[in-house]
C-alpha cells in the first residue's frame, strides 16, 4: 500500500510541476530509473537492502518502485539548474529530499537493509543525480545537435 500511495503522489507532483515539459524529459528520466534499477538490481542481488511489501515485481525490484524512481528522477531534471554552481548545491539538497522519503519507507518496512546503512544510500543517490545530470545534458546537446 505504500508504494502505491508515494506512486500517486509522484505522479501527481509530475502532473501539476512538470506538465508539457514531460515530453522533454522523458528520455533523461528513463535514463534515471535504468541507472537506478541498475544498482538497485545489485543491491538486491548481493542482499544488501530488499524491498519486502511491493505486488508486482521484475526480478527482486517493485514495479512501483521504480515507476517511483522515474517519476523522481523527471522531478529533479524539471528544475535542474544549467550553472554546475548552483546545480551542485540543487542536487546535494535534493538528495537529502530523496533520502527522506527512503527513511520513510524504511520506517514503514517498505525496503529492509540486512547488510546496509541508510546513510550509505546518500551517497549512492548523490552520485546516481551527478550521473543522470551529466547524461541529460549529453542527451540534450545530441538532440540539439541533429
Amino acid at each position: 500500500m505504500h508504494y502505491f500511495v508515494y506512486t500517486v503522489a509522484a505522479w501527481t507532483l509530475v502532473y501539476f510541476l512538470v506538465g508539457r515539459r514531460f515530453y522533454d524529459l522523458w528520455k533523461p528520466g528513463l535514463i534515471g530509473m535504468a541507472l537506478a534499477a541498475l544498482v538497485d538490481y545489485f543491491g538486491t542481488r548481493y542482499n544488501l537492502y530488499l524491498y519486502p511489501i511491493g505486488i508486482i515485481y521484475i526480478g527482486k525490484l517493485p514495479l512501483l518502485h521504480l515507476a517511483n524512481v522515474y517519476a523522481a528522477t523527471i522531478l529533479f531534471l524539471n528544475w535542474l539548474p544549467r550553472e554546475w554552481g548552483k546545480r551542485v548545491l540543487y542536487t546535494v539538497y535534493i538528495s537529502v529530499l530523496f533520502l527522506t522519503v527512503e527513511a520513510v519507507m524504511f520506517s514503514h518496512g517498505g525496503i529492509v537493509y540486512p547488510n546496509w546503512e541508510i546513510w550509505y544510500s546518500y551517497f549512492l543517490i548523490i552520485g546516481g543525480l551527478f550521473v543522470v545530470a551529466y547524461l541529460a545534458d549529453l542527451l540534450r546537446r545530441t538532440t540539439l545537435t541533429k
